[in-house]
């Protein structure tokens, strides 16, 4: 089974797409979907998704943990070249079709001390 993430990210006018496709674990416990795999880096990243919620765990040294409520806000902290970030997920649309074997997910990431945007995303992810 393979997992496809295809994100479009907005920033700034400027639209990128990337597409990814990677070997993956599927598990369901708990009414919460897992998809495990190792991306480019060869870290492992954890998707648990839910009905009203979607982390996304990547161990990478420090780890990086991503929040998405659906319509609703989450105060992530991310790793980045300058340190520790806090930042804002602010979730637009958030499904999960099991069925489909699909979740769709839009939303923006805003710096949590102004609540600038930084970027919006329109992420798709499937396995198949």
């Amino acid at each position: 089974m393979q997992i496809r993430l295809r994100n479009e990210i907005d920033l700034d006018g400027q639209l990128e797409v990337i597409d990814q496709v990677y070997p993956v674990e599927v598990t369901e416990k708990n009414n919460q979907l897992y998809l495990i795999f190792l991306n480019e880096e060869k870290e492992k990243v954890l998707i648990k998704s839910g009905e009203n919620e979607l982390v996304m765990t990547r161990f990478s040294d420090p780890k990086s943990i991503m929040r998405f409520l659906a319509d609703k806000d989450a105060v992530i902290s991310l790793p980045t070249p300058v340190g520790i970030q806090h930042f804002v997920t602010s979730t637009h649309r958030y499904g999960l079709d099991r069925n489909e074997q699909e979740i769709k997910l839009d939303y923006d990431l805003k710096t949590l001390e102004t609540g600038q945007l930084f970027a919006r995303y329109r992420m798709t992810i499937s396995w198949r």
